[in-house]
């Protein structure tokens, strides 16, 4: 890794401060303009306007606009993301208490994305424009189309409703609950249960967690499977595969020794884009599937017009989404320098 990688990172590292410092822009003005007083929301319904007034007060609301920002800013810094109007609680503390069901959720959905999207892709890749090519090309375009909620709908029909194979909702039967206590450390069930060898927790929260990881891979699959196919597609067709054919080199070598790896280098952007979709697309599916997470926090933030709760979420998000972004761009440039000297 040369001096060119280093100042690759450097310029992607500023590149990424920018774009967040305009998320928070953004945000903070959108928060402006939401028809809802966050002081009389504080308060509650009955509220007579002297305390309104007092709230509005206690809340920065009555100073100016460019003084409220550079204060959120600042204690955004401080790690002081506000107070949430309808838990009263700290923002950062709540996001954190939902944050962890959200991304075991988003991690499950990604790898399935992963280990389903790359060998439909290389079937497709290797079996052009044949039946194995058409089949999987049909099972992009559903993934991609089907809409997640009705997915996750139909999902709930057959293997709950019909066959009995998975939950219906949440993320632990009520009664594993109450018979079986549950050590949690990091928050995600099923890592929480390998961590401290607790096979029971990973089954049942395993179990749990399948519906809702299909029904938010579904897309994901589509795009990471059309891409490794196009990609790979491309580099079959290069000269020196063509070499390696002409010197007797088998398929199976050409294909995952020489081709593949080139291939992914494009996929990764796609895997990387995908876990941003996953996070802010978790949301319907956590509604659906009674999922306590990021999801569930932001739609009773936004039913309340609970802004410091919504720019929290929003913020959150846009860092996570960045910061996935760099962290395939890193990769991209490790895999191929040719990029960093762009």
């Amino acid at each position: 890794m040369g001096i060119a990688f280093w100042r690759y990172i450097v310029r992607r590292l500023v590149l990424a401060v920018g774009v967040l410092a305009g998320v928070t822009v953004v945000t903070f003005l959108a928060a402006q303009v939401i028809p809802a007083d966050p002081a009389a929301r504080w308060v509650g319904p009955h509220a007579t306007a002297e305390q309104i007034a007092r709230a509005r007060e206690e809340l920065g609301l009555d100073r100016p606009v460019p003084v409220q920002y550079v204060d959120y800013v600042a204690r955004l810094l401080r790690g002081d993301w506000g107070t949430a109007v309808v838990t009263h609680q700290p923002v950062l503390s709540d996001l954190m208490a939902y944050l962890p069901p959200t991304l075991e959720l988003v991690v499950a959905s990604t790898l399935l994305a992963f280990l389903v999207g790359v060998p439909l892709g290389v079937v497709g890749a290797r079996y052009r424009d044949r039946l194995p090519d058409h089949l999987s090309r049909l099972g992009a375009i559903a993934g991609v189309s089907m809409p997640t909620f009705w997915l996750a709908l139909l999902l709930q029909l057959v293997f709950f409703r019909q066959l009995g194979w998975f939950p219906l909702q949440g993320r632990l039967d009520t009664t594993f609950q109450l018979v079986h206590p549950v050590r949690v450390i990091t928050g995600a069930y099923v890592l929480d249960g390998l961590l401290v060898g607790d096979w029971a927790l990973v089954v049942e929260a395993g179990r749990h967690l399948v519906l809702p990881a299909v029904a938010l891979a579904a897309y994901p699959i589509g795009l990471v499977m059309r891409m490794v196919r196009a990609s790979l597609a491309e580099v079959l067709a290069e000269d020196h595969i063509r070499n390696a054919r002409a010197l007797g080199v088998g398929e199976g070598t050409i294909l995952f020794r020489y081709a593949l790896k080139p291939a992914l280098g494009p996929v990764l952007t796609v895997v990387g884009l995908s876990f941003g979709y996953s996070l802010t697309g978790a949301f319907l599916v956590e509604a659906v599937f009674g999922w306590p997470g990021l999801g569930r926090y932001a739609a009773n933030a936004l039913v309340a017009g609970d802004y410091p709760a919504i720019m929290g979420v929003t913020i959150l998000v846009a860092t996570a989404y960045v910061m996935l972004n760099l962290v395939v761009d890193v990769l991209q440039a490790w895999l191929d320098p040719r990029i960093a000297l762009r």
